[in-house]
């Protein structure tokens, strides 16, 4: 019996170990389009968590099929977007490693004036990555 402990304690510590975690303070990075606030943009926040699974990897970043940033773990990217429906996509594929296998996932977001809006970039503990709306 104590060895079952034991090896459940392991398993799930190894299994909280291989996601990422939220990042409290990321560095900020510049994008390559959407850099002009005005009154019709909406801010836009994308913010890679910190962690080792796939670290080695930066995630791109699309709008509308438009490449805006690359994100490292940690880092953060904030872009003045038209109001209106877009496509948010990241994508581990073009990244510049030969290591980094193409992992993908994209969402429709609806962008409203005076609402600024934030999205978390996160691996799982399966290796998948997901693109999440925060608060």
């Amino acid at each position: 019996m104590k060895y079952l402990s034991l090896l459940l304690a392991s398993s799930a510590f190894l299994m909280s170990a291989c996601s990422t975690t939220p990042t409290t303070t990321p560095n900020a990075v510049s994008s390559t389009l959407f850099a002009t606030q005005s009154a019709d943009t909406v801010a836009l926040t994308i913010t890679r968590d910190s962690g080792i699974v796939g670290a080695g990897c930066k995630i791109q970043v699309s709008i509308d099929n438009q490449q805006v940033a690359a994100l490292r773990p940690s880092e953060s990217v904030t872009m003045h977007v038209p109001a209106g429906k877009h496509i948010l996509a990241i994508d581990t594929k073009d990244a510049g490693s030969i290591l980094c296998t193409s992992i993908q996932d994209a969402v429709r977001v609806n962008l409203e004036r005076n609402d600024p809006v934030s999205y978390r970039i996160r691996f799982d503990t399966n290796g998948n990555l997901q693109l999440l709306p925060t608060l």
